[in-house]
């Protein structure tokens, strides 16, 4: 008959091993929880959006009316400033830039002509006039003379004529009578009468004499004018001027016929082909500026607060190749397109521009990761 053992005997027995199907269980779980706690970690600090590559653009019109002859470039092609890209006729401008030249040319050597008889009928009617002022001149000198002379000549009778009336007053002449004085006295006063009428008559005739040169002055200034007019040199300059005019209107709408580039860029989406016509302001394709290219990335509103302007960010690439980017500008609103809108509801457009090792070349709304 088997004796029962003690607790104290249980105790000192060692613990049966764990069956090996329950080890692997929770070896199981224990990686699983690991992977799951390290993938939600990651997500946690490198959240990941979809974003597209985009470029700017520049919309290339048609400047004038007219049939699209030719184009100068293929879709895809890189093209400089200023290059040209197509040329739009129909007009026939070169034959009328042809003869609006010719009518230039015409006007200009008929001017050349009538100012050429400008100069030398006024310079046949400036020397008639310089002669009559040149002779008005030297009148009014002698005249002026004339004056100076008459007034020493006054003043000489009136120093004369105060000296007698003197002597007669006091009588200090002895030899003299009366009578003598007295008609000494009328003499002086007459003889300085005359001085003074003299005076008078050469003071008009020096106003006579410098309104007629004031005259002969005006007359040389409006000379040049006045020929002109008798010559028809206004109404020639007149026409020249009108003609040179409607010649750069044509040289200008000529120009307008060739369009060019505005900037660097890759022509793309060419909606015109040579033989069409097309009207003024009518879009002929497009100009991408492929050297500025950069992504768009559809942020939910949930996790807008993560990101801010100037944030750097990493992009990955089709091909496995990552990059850096910063952020240069967010939306205040959601984007409208469905096709914008996220698994997790609104987004808003962030955009991202290049830094350090430049981006691979990609197409146009290529789909990239953006890596927080």
């Amino acid at each position: 008959m088997a004796v029962p053992k003690s607790n104290a005997q249980f105790r000192n027995l060692p613990e049966a091993a764990c069956p090996p199907m329950r080890l692997l269980m929770i070896a199981i779980l224990a990686i699983g929880a690991g992977a799951a706690t390290n993938r939600y970690l990651y997500a946690t600090a490198n959240q990941n959006y979809v974003g597209r590559i985009e470029v700017d653009s520049m919309t290339i019109r048609a400047p004038v009316d007219g049939i699209l002859q030719n184009w100068e470039v293929t879709e895809g092609q890189v093209v400089d400033p200023q290059a040209l890209l197509c040329n739009i006729g129909g007009q026939n401008l070169n034959r009328q830039l042809q003869i609006q030249q010719q009518d230039v040319e015409r006007l200009s050597a008929r001017l050349a002509t009538l100012k050429a008889e400008v100069d030398v009928k006024l310079n046949e009617h400036l020397s008639t006039v310089e002669s009559d002022i040149y002779q008005a001149e030297l009148q009014s000198a002698d005249l002026l003379q004339k004056k100076y002379y008459f007034e020493l000549e006054r003043m000489a009778w009136r120093d004369q004529r105060e000296s007698y009336e003197q002597n007669k007053s006091s009588k200090t002449s002895k030899n003299q009578s009366v009578d003598e004085l007295d008609d000494k006295l009328i003499n002086c006063m007459l003889k300085e009468e005359s001085a003074l009428n003299s005076i008078e008559a050469a003071e008009a005739q020096l106003e006579i004499c410098s309104t007629r040169l004031e005259k002969l002055q005006k007359q040389k200034e409006e000379m040049r004018e006045r020929v002109q007019l008798a010559v028809g040199l206004s109404e020639i300059e007149l026409q020249y001027e009108q003609s040179k005019a409607e010649l750069e209107n044509l040289e200008l709408q000529l120009s307008l016929q060739k369009v060019r580039a505005a900037s660097v860029g890759t022509i793309a989406n060419i909606r015109r082909r040579p033989g069409e016509y097309v009207k003024a302001g009518e879009v002929l394709a497009e100009l991408f500026l492929l050297d500025e290219a950069y992504a768009v990335a559809d942020v939910p509103t949930s996790h807008s607060h993560n990101f801010q302007v100037e944030m750097p960010v990493r992009c990955r690439f089709p091909n496995g190749e990552t990059r850096t980017g910063v952020v240069t500008h967010m939306a205040i609103s959601a984007s409208k397109d469905d096709e914008f809108q996220s698994q997790n509801g609104p987004a808003i457009p962030m955009r991202i521009e290049q830094t350090g090792a430049l981006w691979p070349k990609i197409p146009i709304g290529g789909q990239i990761t953006v890596i927080r």
